[in-house]
């Protein structure tokens, strides 16, 4: 008798554990970001908040760099399940070629499938999606979905306007995808499961924000040259809950904190802006001066963080506010980028610097997200980094994708879990080169110069 009532108290207890685990699910917003194992989606989730708890590497530390995929750019990457999921695209306004989905191992950027797409238009730095398995980007006059596992396309929905897509990526949420058109003025909002068209929405201008989702509904942005639209829609009927607009054109996408959506502004003649809106009913709560940009801000730590700058027009700037009263924490010269989104995660804000010409990255850097203050920096990569299981990823000019963190020690150069006679032949392959700090693996201990130091640190840590 006693054990059935155990067995019964038992089983009680675990039902009301899992009662509260189905409560507890819905209402959290990213499981990758809040522990840190995934960055799935542009900036990070449906949010686009930036911020993850994962820790990144406070010291300089390259762990690996891939083949040249001919990664876009400019685009964001997509993480989870052990993979990075990049657009690869023509970069500048008037490139044309072959464009796909290329798929990395994330532990060593290994290449795993890749998958041709609609080749791209306008230079669209397009960021991929990841959800439930499944791959999605939009690109030309289409949106794809794909195997995240073998890169086999399950769906394609192409654009009923007949208009490609520019620079706004996919979102998926509530069992929807959202996407756009860019010149064509409008956002699609399609199934999931078949992408089959649910509602369309038109908006003033160049659809080209990448949605943002909350509650049951997307946040959408749009600009007319001169001007910005921002608007919030209900995914049930596509009603609008409200709608703002802009002085300035609104080229970004909206990032959603507490009771506050986020958008910046790209003025063509001068400054932009950064604006705070109250989330109820898009009345603003505070505009704040930063360079002309399209970035989408990330929030941590109470503060919101937005990159600007273009090459030749002004000068690039990381900006750093107070998130509710929009008081200027800090600023610092010569980081970030128009196009390139900055990351927060540990501490630290994870940016690009703008390179020579409009869409180019001359490095990537962590700054103090309390001061700004630079930690470290290399000159690879920088295109808007993103931050998963201890790793940074980002894209360079070169149409690399790089990872910072330290899953092998940089004496592994093979990285084969032992260091050895392999890796010393790795150094006398490039005995007597000489390069950027770390520009490869073989230089072990990043001072620019191949030789016998690099074999000594190899020695010191001799393995089989």
């Amino acid at each position: 008798m006693m054990k059935c009532l155990i067995q019964k108290k038992n089983a009680y207890l675990w039902m009301a554990v899992i009662a509260l685990f189905c409560l507890v699910l819905p209402i959290t917003a990213s499981a990758g970001l809040d522990d840190g194992t995934s960055w799935e989606q542009f900036g990070g989730d449906v949010t686009h908040v930036g911020f993850t708890q994962s820790t990144v590497p406070h010291v300089k530390q390259l762990a690996w760099f891939s083949q040249i995929i001919y990664a876009s750019g400019s685009s964001s990457l997509a993480v989870a399940d052990g993979k990075i999921f990049v657009y690869s695209a023509p970069s500048g306004m008037d490139a044309s070629g072959p464009t796909s989905v290329v798929c990395l191992d994330a532990a060593g950027g290994t290449k795993l499938w890749e998958t041709a797409v609609e080749e791209a238009e306008w230079g669209s730095w397009s960021s991929p999606a990841y959800h439930d398995g499944k791959v999605f980007i939009s690109s030309g006059k289409e949106t794809w979905c794909m195997n995240a596992e073998d890169g086999a396309k399950i769906w394609a929905f192409r654009n009923p306007s007949e208009e490609a897509s520019c620079n706004g990526g996919p979102t998926v949420a509530d069992g929807k995808v959202f996407c756009s058109d860019w010149q064509g003025g409008h956002y699609y909002c399609l199934n999931e499961s078949d992408g089959s068209l649910v509602w369309t929405f038109d908006v003033p201008g160049y659809a080209q924000g990448t949605p943002a989702y909350r509650d049951g509904k997307v946040y959408l942005t749009s600009w007319v040259y001169v001007g910005g639209h921002i608007y919030s829609v209900n995914v049930a009927d596509k009603s609008v809950n409200w709608h703002q607009t802009n002085l300035l054109d609104t080229c970004g996408s909206a990032t959603l904190y507490n009771d506050t959506v986020f958008v910046t502004t790209y003025n063509f003649a001068g400054d932009g802006e950064l604006i705070a809106l109250n989330e109820a009913d898009g009345s603003y709560k505070w505009t704040r001066v930063v360079q002309r940009t399209d970035n989408t801000p990330a929030v941590a730590y109470g503060k919101v963080y937005v990159g600007g700058g273009c090459a030749g027009y002004s000068a690039s700037m990381v900006h750093c506010f107070d998130a509710e009263t929009g008081d200027m924490a800090w600023e610092v010269s010569n980081y970030g980028n128009w196009t390139g989104n900055v990351a927060v995660a540990d501490g630290l804000v994870i940016v690009g610097r703008g390179g020579g010409s409009y869409f180019g990255y001359a490095g990537t850097y962590a700054l103090d997200a309390e001061t700004g203050a630079e930690i470290w920096g290399h000159n690879r990569g920088g295109s808007s980094p993103v931050v998963a299981n201890g790793f940074i990823y980002t894209i360079g000019d070169d149409g690399r994708v790089y990872a910072y963190g330290s899953s092998f020690p940089a004496w592994d150069i093979n990285t084969d879990g032992a260091t050895n006679v392999l890796d010393l032949i790795r150094v006398g392959q490039h005995f007597g080169e000489t390069g950027a700090a770390g520009w490869i693996p073989e230089d072990v201990n990043m001072d620019g110069r191949i030789n016998v130091l690099d074999m000594i640190l190899i020695g010191q840590h001799w393995s089989f």
